[in-house]
């Protein structure tokens, strides 16, 4: 599933389409609809006032109250294309047609994502939480949600209702990073462990950013090309593989039903 680097990514890369109106939209699914606040028609001669992005959605703002939201759920793609562009993928479920020459496609074969028209976005988004990138995700934060909790590091940190945006890529990824265990309990982090895992996850995230995310099979950025950044996992994918710091072989364990990468000699 696309996390926040991958989102992020698409957005940044479609920026230019910025202020550019909606002359149509064509759905070929028309279930791909999941919440429908206001008629399909409603957006023709919008302008796309931003792109933005919170946690894994990204969220086109048309104005006040017409807002369209999207979801990639597990193999989504959103990019853009020439408006005369033949499309010959075989999944696509949606393609808005803009002012500039240029038409925004989503592709999903496994219909697991979604759009969402939506009056009110914050009403839809409200429940997710901190954004990691952001300076109210720091030490004193990650803190204050690990205290007395038994609940697996892990775990904690794909709780999208506690940090919008992780997922089990980045979560691996920061954990090896900071030296700690999947599967240590969240309360038993020391000061100086919630330093570094703070750290571990920004750093993380700004460098799949860098290089446009990570791409194993389904995701692509705005423009439709591969990320990069799966070139630069640690443990994540690399089951049975050695680690590249201490030569240990790489293990998988399920935690809280989510398949877990990690070093065991260099993650305490």
């Amino acid at each position: 599933m696309p996390e926040l680097p991958e989102i992020e990514t698409i957005k940044r890369t479609l920026m230019a389409n910025q202020g550019a109106k909606i002359d149509k939209i064509k759905l070929n699914r028309e279930d791909i609809i999941r919440r429908r606040d206001f008629p399909l028609g409603q957006l023709q001669n919008k302008s796309i006032g931003e792109i933005a992005r919170r946690g894994k959605y990204l969220w086109l703002v048309l104005d006040r109250d017409r807002n369209i939201i999207i979801h990639l759920g597990m193999s989504g793609r959103f990019y853009q294309l020439d408006e005369t562009s033949a499309e010959a993928a075989k999944h696509v479920h949606a393609e808005i047609y803009l002012s500039n020459g240029k038409k925004l496609v989503f592709e999903d074969p496994r219909r697991f994502g979604g759009i969402y028209l939506l009056n009110d976005p914050q009403e839809f988004l409200g429940r997710l939480g901190t954004e990691p990138l952001t300076e109210e995700f720091n030490p004193a934060y990650l803190n204050k949600i690990t205290r007395q909790r038994k609940i697996a590091i892990k775990s904690l940190l794909l709780n999208q209702n506690l940090i919008s945006g992780i997922g089990n890529i980045y979560a691996d990824e920061s954990l090896f990073r900071a030296g700690i265990r999947p599967d240590r309990a969240a309360g038993s982090l020391t000061a100086a462990e919630i330093d570094s895992l703070c750290g571990a996850i920004k750093q993380v995230l700004n460098k799949s950013i860098d290089a446009q995310g990570t791409t194993f099979r389904d995701y692509r950025n705005g423009f439709n090309q591969e990320g990069s950044f799966q070139k630069y996992l640690q443990v994540y994918g690399r089951e049975k593989e050695q680690c590249t710091r201490c030569g240990e072989i790489i293990y998988k364990q399920t935690i809280g039903g989510r398949g877990s990468h990690f070093c065991v000699q260099c993650q305490k």
